[in-house]
C-alpha cells in the first residue's frame, strides 16, 4: 500500500532489460523503494525485465516498437500518444519526481510535464550515439528540452563535456553521478550454477567473454579478427548481449565470421549448444555474472562509453579486463588517469589493460592490423605473467569499492529531494 508521506517517483525508460541504463533503473528502483513510492513506466512490449521493485506500468502504443518498421506518420502518432499517455499517468499517480533515461524517453518526459520536478539522464556519449543524419534534429531538441529539465544526470565527466560542447546544455543543470555496483547481488548471482550440461562443457574451455549489446558502439568485430589467430584456436569467444535490429549489425557479424572461417553458434537459430564452435552469440542473459566468474578474460573493445558498467561488474567478479581506451572514464576506472592523446600500444594499468580503440564504425572496412596485434599483445601479457594477473584481480576488487552503493545513492537522493 502506498505511503502518503513518501514521494511518488516515476522512472521512465523504453524497456527494462538489455543495457547499462536499464541496469541503473533496476538498481535504483530497488534502492529507492525503501523510502519512496516507485513506479516504472516502459513503452516497449511487455516481456523480460531485469529485477525491479515498485510497480511496473506498461504504456501501450500502436504499430511496432521498433521505429525502423514504422512509416514517418506512424512514428508521429506514437510520439503524440506517448506524450499524452505519460502525462495522464503522471497525474493519475500524483508523481512528484519524473526521472527518465535515454532517447526518446528524456524528451517525452519533458514534453509531458505534470510532475513537480523533471529529471533526465543521459547514459552515453550522445553525439557518438546518434547517426549523422539525425544529429542536427537531436541537437536542437536536446538544447530546447534538456535545458527545461530541473537536472540533467550523467555518469561521467566525458558525458557532461559532450552535452555542454556539442548540445549546448547549461552546465549548471548537469549533475555527474557514476553508476554503483551491487556487490552482494553480483557475488550471489556469480555463484549460481550453470543451467545445463552443455554450458558447463563450454565453460570448461578457456573463454574470452564480451558482455554488451550488439551495436556498432561495442566494436565486437575486432574480436572476430583476433580469434582467427593461430594461438587462439583452442579458445572460445562468448558474446552475451541482445542484438539491436536497427542497422542489422549482428547479420554483418555473422557474415564476417563466416568469411573469416570461424564456426559460429547463434542462440537465435535454436541450434543445440555444444563446444564445437569458435564464437558464441548467447543473446540477452539475465545473469551474466555466472559467465564472468567462469571466464578467462573480459574483452571490451567499445568505440565509446558513457559509463562501462560491465567493466566494473567483471572486476567485482575478479575477472581480468582488457578495455579499449575509448574515453576518460575507462582510464579512470582502470586507474590510468590523464594521458596525452589515445594510446597506440597495449598498456598495463593499476586495474587492467588498456588497448587501442577502433577508429571506424563501419564493420565492412578493414581493421588496422596493428590494433589487432596490440589486443593480442594485451592478452599475452596476462597469459605470460600470473603474478601480474593476480595483482590486477586484487587491485580491481579494491577499485570497485569506490563505486559503492551508499555514497552514490546519497547523490541520487540529494537531487531527487532538491
Amino acid at each position: 500500500m502506498r505511503d502518503s508521506n513518501m514521494q511518488n517517483i516515476l522512472l521512465f525508460i523504453f524497456r527494462l532489460y538489455g543495457g547499462g541504463a536499464e541496469r541503473v533503473v533496476s538498481n535504483l528502483s530497488s534502492a529507492l523503494s525503501e523510502e519512496h513510492n516507485v513506479k516504472i513506466a516502459i513503452f516497449d512490449k511487455p516481456g523480460k525485465t531485469y529485477p525491479y521493485s515498485g510497480e511496473l506500468l506498461h504504456i501501450e502504443l500502436p504499430f511496432s516498437e521498433d521505429p525502423v518498421h514504422n512509416k514517418w506518420w506512424q512514428r508521429m502518432i506514437r510520439l503524440f500518444l506517448l506524450v499524452y499517455k505519460l502525462r495522464r499517468l503522471k497525474k493519475k499517480h500524483k508523481i512528484d519526481v519524473a526521472l527518465s533515461f535515454g532517447e526518446p524517453a528524456n524528451i517525452i518526459n519533458v514534453l509531458s510535464g505534470a510532475s513537480k520536478r523533471t529529471l533526465v539522464s543521459v547514459r552515453t556519449i550522445l553525439s557518438k550515439e546518434i547517426s549523422t543524419h539525425r544529429m542536427w534534429v537531436t541537437r536542437a531538441l536536446s538544447k530546447l528540452f534538456y535545458n527545461r529539465a530541473n537536472w540533467v544526470v550523467v555518469p561521467s565527466e566525458a558525458s557532461s563535456r559532450d552535452l555542454v560542447e556539442v548540445f549546448h546544455i547549461n552546465k549548471e543543470k548537469i549533475k555527474i553521478i557514476p553508476n554503483y555496483i551491487e556487490k552482494e547481488r553480483i557475488a550471489k548471482q556469480a555463484d549460481v550454477a550453470l543451467e545445463s550440461a552443455s554450458l558447463n562443457q563450454l565453460f570448461s574451455h578457456e573463454i574470452f567473454l564480451n558482455v554488451g549489446r550488439v551495436t556498432p558502439a561495442k566494436g565486437q568485430w575486432l574480436l572476430l579478427e583476433m580469434m582467427t589467430r593461430e594461438q587462439f584456436k583452442k579458445k572460445k569467444l562468448v558474446i552475451v548481449g541482445e542484438a539491436e535490429s536497427e542497422g542489422k549489425l549482428k547479420s554483418l557479424l555473422l557474415e564476417k565470421a563466416a568469411t573469416l572461417g570461424l564456426r559460429v553458434f547463434d542462440s537465435m537459430d535454436h541450434t543445440e549448444l555444444s563446444a564445437d564452435y569458435d564464437v558464441y552469440f548467447l543473446g540477452f542473459q539475465p545473469n551474466p555474472y555466472q559467465f564472468m566468474k567462469r571466464s578467462k578474460l573480459l574483452l571490451f573493445p567499445s568505440l565509446f562509453e558513457g559509463f562501462p558498467n560491465t567493466v566494473l561488474e567483471a572486476m567485482q567478479c575478479e575477472l581480468p579486463v582488457i578495455v579499449a581506451d575509448c574515453n576518460s572514464v575507462t582510464r579512470e576506472i582502470l586507474g590510468e588517469g590523464e594521458m596525452n592523446g589515445k594510446i597506440s600500444k597495449a598498456t598495463v594499468t593499476e586495474n587492467g589493460i588498456l588497448c587501442p580503440t577502433l577508429i571506424d564504425f563501419d564493420i565492412q572496412n578493414k581493421i588496422n592490423p596493428a590494433i589487432v596485434d596490440e589486443w593480442i599483445k594485451g592478452i599475452e601479457i596476462l597469459e605470460n605473467d600470473q603474478d601480474l594477473t593476480q595483482k590486477l584481480r586484487r587491485n580491481a576488487l579494491s577499485r570497485v569499492k569506490d563505486y559503492n552503493k551508499e555514497s552514490i545513492l546519497a547523490m541520487w537522493k540529494s537531487i531527487l529531494n532538491s
